[in-house]
């Protein structure tokens, strides 16, 4: 195994890492604070089938660290889903880079980790000819990062019609942002 800056090894996940993937996404649902019950019933065997159909397709990558002194426990964790819903399919190239399942252990934080991965993101959208780069901040501190790393904020709006707390809302309930 090859550490980058003698600490991590990145590596590009396949296939078979999807169940680590999904390990790391489930702790970054916790880490949101969106209660389990705000999810479907049927969550982790739907999140299977999907990131392994998205994988066949190679329309979704991700890309794990790991820290040489865990034996094989990933510390950090981005990815990057290839989506093609309205309106942007009607644009070039016909889909846009929806970044996904930044996570980076608690013992990890304030490395760069979730830095790196980013550009490792970043990279392979553009080999896949991506023109924009989407996501939803979780955090106020996640936000920094994205900030720092060049997203910004877009006239993107929404409305909760269902009565229930939608996904934004829950995670902007978390952060103490737009109380209803």
């Amino acid at each position: 195994m090859k550490f980058e800056n003698g600490d991590f090894l990145i590596k590009t996940a396949e296939e078979k890492d999807i169940p680590v993937v999904l390990n790391m996404r489930k702790k970054l649902f916790s880490d949101t604070g969106v209660p389990r019950d705000a999810f479907r019933d049927d969550l982790d065997s739907t999140l299977l089938q999907d990131y392994t159909d998205a994988y066949k397709r190679k329309d979704m990558l991700h890309f794990l660290a790991y820290d040489r002194e865990t034996d094989g426990q990933p510390a950090a964790i981005a990815g990057l889903l290839l989506k093609r819903d309205f309106p942007y399919y009607l644009f070039k190239p016909g889909y846009y880079g929806w970044v996904i399942d930044v996570y980076t252990e608690p013992e990890y934080r304030g490395r760069g980790l979730a830095t790196r991965l980013l550009e490792k993101v970043r990279l392979w959208g553009q080999e896949k000819g991506v023109a924009e780069l989407k996501l939803i901040s979780a955090s106020q501190n996640a936000r920094k990062i994205y900030e720092k790393f060049g997203f910004r904020p877009t006239s993107e709006m929404s409305m909760n019609i269902g009565g229930q707390n939608t996904y934004n809302e829950l995670i902007d309930l978390a952060n103490g942002i737009n109380k209803p």
